[in-house]
């Protein structure tokens, strides 16, 4: 799950850049490169595309609320000696807020699975677990034990 939360996070990130009218070049070219590597079909690319908007949709109002939430914590604390039931308050709105947020977006990658044969779940766990491992690689090569070619 908590790799799960990682990509999603790293996807929320990215999307207001995706919301853009024409996609920059870049996030062009990263989703050319994950339909290159799942080899998905074009029939698949364009359901994609779909239960992406659909995400993206769902997120950007939670997304909105959030930031208001933190706005009002924010005030209360520059405010100072805020109330403490007040503050707590918000806290559990906020947490509720991402708790649907991570929702939407458990949704959309359950959702793009689905439409997956079992070769492209291969290769995209494949990417799951290469993302895992990744922060390892800097010190095997310190210690030169990645075969150089």
């Amino acid at each position: 799950m908590k790799k799960l939360l990682i990509v999603l996070f790293a996807l929320a990130m990215a999307a207001p850049v995706v919301a853009q009218e024409e996609p920059p070049p870049i996030v062009e070219a990263a989703h050319n490169a994950v339909a290159m590597f799942l080899q998905l079909t074009d029939e698949q690319i364009v359901v994609w595309d779909e239960i992406y908007q659909i995400h993206r949709d769902a997120e950007q109002p939670l997304k909105e609320e959030i930031r208001a939430v933190q706005e009002e914590i924010d005030t209360l604390f520059e405010a100072g000696d805020p109330d403490p039931a007040e503050v707590g308050e918000l806290f559990i709105q906020r947490r509720d807020l991402g708790e649907q947020l991570i929702d939407v977006h458990v949704v959309y990658h359950e959702d793009f699975v689905a439409l997956l044969d079992e070769s492209q779940v291969r290769r995209l766990r494949f990417i799951a677990r290469a993302d895992d491992v990744q922060k390892f690689i800097p010190a095997f090569k310190l210690f030169e034990l990645i075969r150089r070619r």
